[in-house]
Parts: structure tokens; sequence; C-alpha cells
């Protein structure tokens, strides 16, 4: 009985189950993610917020998501979705505008798990760094000013949180968010894995019996 290599085997699949489950790809290119997503996605521009609605005390829903700040703050002109107010403007409409301390962060939740997520902003990790947790991946996002900045995970996740890890406070702001619903337009490697896994143990085990 080599019960061993198969063990073996299982463990070394098992593993990247695990690894592909945290896949997270990251685009630079509006019309790339789009196209990674199959071209269903969601999207907020936030224009139909006229005057400035402060989330520094309390989350605002914006429909699909809510926009809330923990930890350090800087003012309600630095923790609100409406009119640029804090002088990093993505394109001249409503957007969120927002900023990161030293501790703390700023928090998209989703009330439903999505699969990708983006959006175009302005005056983030300019001289500091801002990073983001999205289902427990951390990637730091780079110096942008109105240029596109999204991912696409293979594992669902329900909310984003921007926060500063290097630097001083870093103020920037974030305008049409684009969001896809987990399920069915990304790739599930892990579940291909799993289903190789059964088809070697079977036929293993086959080998085995004869």
């Amino acid at each position: 009985m080599k019960l061993r290599p198969l063990l073996l085997l299982a463990v070394a699949l098992g593993g990247l189950v695990a690894q592909a489950q945290a896949a997270v790809v990251v685009f630079n290119d509006r019309a790339a993610w789009e196209a990674a997503v199959g071209g269903t996605f969601t999207e907020q521009n936030f224009n139909s917020y006229v005057s400035s609605t402060s989330y520094e005390a309390a989350a605002v829903d914006v429909g699909d998501f809510s926009v809330s700040v923990t930890g350090e703050t800087f003012g309600t002109i630095w923790h609100n979705i409406g009119p640029v107010s804090n002088g990093n403007n993505v394109n001249g409409t409503g957007q969120i505008n927002a900023a990161t301390g030293s501790t703390g962060g700023t928090t998209l939740a989703f009330d439903s798990p999505i699969s990708a997520f983006g959006a175009d902003w302005a005056g983030i990790s300019d001289s500091r760094v801002t990073s983001i947790d999205i289902g427990g991946v951390i990637l730091a996002i780079p110096n942008l000013n109105g240029g596109f900045w999204g991912v696409v995970s293979d594992s669902p996740f329900t909310a984003n949180f921007l926060f500063l890890s290097s630097g001083p406070a870093d103020g920037f702001g974030i305008d049409n968010v684009v969001y896809a619903s987990a399920g069915g337009t990304v790739p599930e490697p892990g579940t291909l894995a799993m289903a190789s896994l059964a088809l070697l143990a079977l036929a293993a085990a086959r080998k085995f019996k004869a």
C-alpha cells in the first residue's frame, strides 16, 4: 500500500487550494477591469450628492454599500460624500472625500458579497502610502490623480478597509466606484484544484484496487 505519495499529493494540492482562494488581481486600466468581470458590474458616481453628507460621526448608506470612518479623523471636510472639499478633485462631480491617519481608516461595507472592486482616485498615496484590506489581502494603492485602480478576487468579500500604511495623514478623493457581485463572473481556481484532487484520488484508488 503506497498511500504516502497519495497523501503528499493531497497535502500539496490542498496548499494550492488555500493559495488560490486568496488570489487578487490588480488592474490599473478600467477597460481591462471591465473585461475581467465580463462587463457585468454596478457603478456609483455620487452625482446625486450635490451637498456634503458627512460620514465622520455615522456611516452613510449610498445604496449597495455604506461609507464610514474609524480612528483618527480630521473634520467633516475630509470625511464626507459630496462636492470636492479636500482639494483632491477626481472629475469635478460628487465624490467620497476621505483621509487616512495614524489609527483606523475608511471602510466601504457592501450589503452583499462582491468579487471585484475599482474606482477613480485623486491625491492618494502622494508622499505617503494608503493601503487597502480586501478580504484579508493587503495591497498598497499607488499615487493616482484621476486614474483608475481596482481588483478582481477569486474569493468573495464584503468590505474594503482603507488605512495609512506609511507616512503622515493622507487625504484623497474617490469617485466612479465600480463593483461586481460575487458568483459566475470570476474564475475560481480553488474549486478547480479541489476537483483535480478528487479525480487524482479516484484514479489512485482504482490503480490500488487493480
